[in-house]
């Protein structure tokens, strides 16, 4: 039967069709047909829209890994006096389970919104949500404290402290708490957290990870032989493990950290060549892990850092030739990074610092017009950065400062108009830094109002 055939019956039986219906029964049969055609672009739009909230939800969340990674890695909360970063160490990767764990519940149901999705989980721990717990009420409180700890540490501590006297033989709970413990301040908190993390750690493989954190509490309460002694036992359990492991990567890459932290102790306390010592192993491994992974852009970094500090050792001993040619080392990598990640402002003001790194030793071996060179190339890069994170005052000083080197260089080259200007921009910069000290006491009232409001909400 050929295509013409076809139609032709096709036509044949809807006449045929069409002399057993009445005109109502046809107009029935159309309005039903728009009725299906309607749902079935209802449910399509449906798909659609659910497909669209899930990108966003996930988007939202891989936006929010990225800015509690970053948060990690920066100082701690303002008026927790003494305290300086936050150990980052092991933390990161408990941290992403907790947010990816709530991602696949309560972001959705929330759209992706944090404070909604805190809410639903305040809801259902009240045993006011919807049905009864699907999950473990630790998990639950220990999404919260994630979800918390992006902008309010106070109520991050709250959960995390939950989520420990719940499962007070859980080391991540431990572990999770004493870092929040020391973000807010809270050093004893902390190291009892850490301590006790150590004990449930055992001789496992978190033990060394326990002990460069708990050093890390021990030097933010100035007990500086302590903490290095902290130090050096989690370096010995980190070489034991990356010597039983040799290929695993995140076993070396600790023993790095913890080879740092011996170093800046060393460094602090005068005793350059062993500061010195520690740094250039740390080196060796930075070179090695970067080497094996040249796109990993958190191993470059490392790499980085390290010719940094060795610089900083170097210099400190008035070895001016090997502190610039490390500093120019980690420079090269610094820019090398942050042309792939243009994005990034914090890999961006990475270069701005390595750059005065280098001007700092041009200057010291009596070179002012390649110092100079150097200072204006990082001080262009901090103008634009700087102002990209005003709440970051670390970064504002900074700027401050570099106005202050360009400035200095200037009028030892007679160049005083010039240095007048950079002068008064950095002061306008430490002037403002000044007057917003002077209000802290009336942030802390601001943050009481908001906290009492939130608590008014429950939990």
């Amino acid at each position: 039967m050929d295509v013409a055939s076809l139609l032709d019956g096709m036509r044949v039986h809807g006449y045929l069709l069409a002399g057993w219906l009445t005109a109502r029964d046809v107009g029935l049969l159309a309005v039903a047909g728009l009725i299906l055609i309607g749902l079935a672009a209802y449910r399509s739009r449906r798909r659609q829209w659910a497909r669209a909230r899930s990108a966003r939800v996930q988007w939202g969340v891989h936006d929010l890994k990225e800015r509690l990674r970053l948060r990690l890695a920066e100082p701690g909360v303002p008026f927790a006096d003494g305290v300086g970063s936050a150990p980052t160490i092991g933390a990161w990767e408990i941290l992403e389970a907790d947010i990816e764990a709530a991602a696949r519940t309560v972001l959705i149901d929330a759209g992706g919104l944090r404070g909604k999705a805190k809410h639903l989980l305040r809801q259902r721990l009240n045993g006011n949500g919807k049905g009864e717990l699907n999950g473990s009420e630790v998990a639950y409180w220990r999404q919260l404290g994630a979800l918390s700890l992006l902008d309010n540490t106070r109520d991050a501590l709250k959960a995390y402290s939950r989520a420990a006297d719940l499962a007070p033989d859980d080391p991540q709970a431990q572990m999770l708490l004493g870092v929040v413990s020391l973000r807010a301040g809270r050093l004893e908190a902390a190291e009892a957290a850490f301590r006790r993390y150590m004990e449930l750690a055992g001789n496992g493989t978190a033990r060394h990870r326990a002990g460069t954190m708990l050093g890390d509490v021990l030097a933010s309460k100035g007990e500086r032989e302590a903490a290095l002694a902290a130090y050096e036992a989690a370096q010995r359990d980190g070489a034991a493990l990356a010597q039983r492991e040799p290929e695993n990567p995140a076993w070396q890459r600790d023993l790095s950290i913890t080879h740092d932290r011996i170093g800046d102790m060393l460094l602090e306390e005068r005793h350059f060549d062993l500061a010195l010592e520690s740094y250039r192993r740390s080196l060796g491994i930075a070179e090695a892990l970067a080497k094996r992974d040249p796109a990993n852009v958190v191993w470059q970094r490392d790499l980085s850092v390290a010719h940094d500090r060795v610089g900083d050792a170097l210099e400190r001993k008035g070895d001016w030739d090997g502190a610039l040619a490390s500093f120019r080392a980690g420079l090269s990598l610094a820019e090398k990074i942050a042309e792939r990640e243009q994005e990034r402002t914090d890999v961006q003001w990475d270069v701005s610092i390595s750059l005065d790194r280098v001007g700092d030793a041009l200057l010291a071996k009596g070179k002012p017009t390649e110092a100079l060179a150097a200072y204006r190339r990082g001080l262009e890069i901090a103008e634009d950065v700087a102002p990209t994170e005003p709440a970051r005052t670390e970064w504002q000083r900074d700027l401050a400062v570099s106005y202050h080197k360009v400035g200095s260089v200037e009028a030892l080259g007679g160049n005083e108009s010039e240095a007048r200007e950079l002068f008064e921009r950095g002061r306008a910069i430490i002037d403002r830094l000044d007057r917003i000290a002077a209000y802290q006491a009336q942030w802390r009232s601001d943050l009481a109002k908001f906290d009492q409001a939130l608590g008014n909400l429950g939990l």
